[in-house]
């Protein structure tokens, strides 16, 4: 569920009524209210309708909600609270939306492989989901489930992360690295990256705190974590 606060007062453009708004979310008026004055969190089931009544993308309603302008949701991907002070903040966790059309990014199957935080990922999907607003377009977007703790608290275990390919990796970001294997599965890690080189990832975990290389000859890809989600 979403906190709103009493931002949605500034959602509603001219000709736009609270009754109006009670009957899109198929509410009481005095319900709206009780959102309006922070007494009431919206369920995600509410974001579409009401993006639909204000006429405007569930994107915009999202970054206004946060309290932020129109279109800024894309740009502020890794606002929020920083998973420890000092650190860069990791991607938003957002809420399924189940828009129109069929779900079409693959989930692959993903395991433990070792104390190290390691995952096997298998690009055979295991199930289908919708894109978000910010993901229209992309080519060959992917997601899986992280298993493991060594990203708590910034990334939990069994949370889901979408992928972006096209992204370049960029400091401050988490990430998942990943390592071909023969068979055809991939050795993958999940971590933040601090900095990159010809020759290594910097990456950081945070249970337990620590910092160290992945050879680039080992570990080739690196893509950036684009969205958290909850089921």
């Amino acid at each position: 569920m979403i906190w709103i606060k009493d931002r949605i007062r500034f959602l509603r453009p001219k000709g736009k009524t609270q009754t109006g708004l009670a009957a899109a979310l198929g509410l009481d008026p005095s319900r709206v209210t009780e959102i309006i004055k922070g007494g009431r969190q919206i369920k995600r089931s509410e974001v579409a309708p009401l993006a639909a009544y204000l006429e405007m993308t569930v994107a915009d309603v999202m970054a206004a909600i946060d309290g932020l302008p129109p279109s800024a949701l894309a740009a502020t991907a890794v606002a929020g609270p920083a998973a420890f002070p000092g650190a860069v903040a990791t991607a938003p966790i957002l809420p399924v939306l189940h828009p129109p059309g069929r779900p079409d990014v693959p989930v692959w199957a993903s395991a433990q492989a070792g104390e190290d935080g390691a995952i096997v990922l298998t690009p055979d999907p295991i199930d289908y989901i919708h894109r978000s607003d910010r993901m229209r377009g992309v080519k060959n977007p992917f997601a899986f489930y992280v298993v493991g703790t060594s990203m708590s608290p910034a990334i939990e275990h069994g949370t889901q992360v979408v992928i972006n390919p096209s992204l370049p990796p960029m400091a401050g970001r988490d990430h998942v690295f990943i390592q071909d294997l023969p068979d055809g599965t991939m050795k993958a890690m999940v971590k933040r990256l601090i900095r990159s080189t010809e020759r290594s990832w910097r990456v950081r975990q945070f249970n337990e705190l620590r910092d160290f290389d992945l050879l680039r000859t080992i570990w080739s890809k690196a893509y950036r974590i684009t969205e958290k989600r909850e089921d």
